[in-house]
Order: C-alpha cells, then sequence, then structure tokens
C-alpha cells in the first residue's frame, strides 16, 4: 500500500513538473517569438525597383528568364527548412514535394537547365547576389546587406502593412 502511494505521489509531482515545463516554453516562444519579414533581394546594380507578386511569382517559377533590358535572371533560393523556402513555396502554392517535382519537370522538358540553387544561410545569397548581376533571392529583412537591393513588391516595401511576403 505505501508503495502504490509513493508511486501515485511522484506521478502527481511529474505530471506538475511536465505541465510547469510545457508553460516555461510557450511562454518563452511568445517571448522570443519576432516577425520574420522577407525581403525580395537583386544585385544592386539591377535596376529594377518594383516587381508585382505575378511578376514574382513568374521569377521563381522560372519562367521570366531576362530582366528588363536584357540581363539574364539567376534565381537563388534558401535550403528546404529555412523560413524563406516557407515564404518562396507560400508563393508559388507549392509543397516541398511539388516543388521538386516542378523543377524536375521543368529540367526534363528543357525548359531550365537546373532548378534554383539552394544556399544554406543568407551569407551565401548575399556572395551569390554580388557574383551575378541578375540575381534574386528570397532574404530575412534584418539579414540584408550591402550589396543587396530590397525590391519593392506590388508597390509596397518589406513591413509595410500590406506587403505580400509578411
Amino acid at each position: 500500500m505505501q508503495t502504490r502511494l509513493i508511486v501515485v505521489r511522484v506521478g502527481a509531482w511529474v505530471a506538475i513538473a511536465l505541465a510547469g515545463m510545457a508553460s516555461l516554453a510557450s511562454a518563452v516562444a511568445q517571448t522570443n517569438a519576432v516577425a520574420v519579414v522577407v525581403a525580395v533581394v537583386v544585385n544592386d546594380k539591377n535596376p529594377v525597383t518594383n516587381v508585382t507578386t505575378a511578376q514574382l511569382r513568374k521569377l521563381f517559377a522560372g519562367e521570366k528568364h531576362a530582366w528588363a533590358g536584357g540581363l539574364p535572371v539567376k534565381l537563388f533560393v534558401r535550403a528546404p527548412g529555412a523560413y524563406e523556402r516557407v515564404v518562396l513555396l507560400k508563393l508559388l502554392d507549392m509543397s516541398e514535394s511539388e516543388y521538386k517535382r516542378y523543377w524536375t519537370a521543368q529540367v526534363f522538358r528543357g525548359d531550365a537547365q537546373a532548378e534554383p540553387i539552394a544556399l544554406f544561410s543568407n551569407g551565401m545569397q548575399k556572395e551569390a547576389l554580388i557574383a551575378f548581376p541578375g540575381a534574386v533571392a528570397l532574404v530575412n529583412f534584418q539579414d540584408v546587406k550591402g550589396g543587396m537591393k530590397v525590391v519593392k513588391v506590388d508597390g509596397r516595401l518589406p513591413g509595410e502593412a500590406a506587403y505580400p511576403l509578411n
């Protein structure tokens, strides 16, 4: 009987401790939650200053191959798991597997030479944007650095009301 009572008491303490940890984790997550705003960035020498959401979809779907003036478009995307990748998939209305199948089909048909280059950090994207004049990427707005030019989407900058990539 005494053993059973100890097990019940220990079980109750474990349940209370777990509930407390869950509450703490929830509170920490809410405190640390920062709204991530994703910017469309291009090489700072690219003359583009604004794109529409429809043009942005065409760019990242590989349907638009050149900027105004003939500069070839070079797509850079974040690797799976990055928040910018989630925004990209939402923009294209695709899941990760649909995105992979889409680009495999594009390459198979000859509509693209390869799927966009997936980079693992915003630092790598910055280097790619500097190296390729026609480069375009989605970057956490807080990580925009020199050599990257933020492009308006539908006439709005990241963080403004009705900005489509919030």
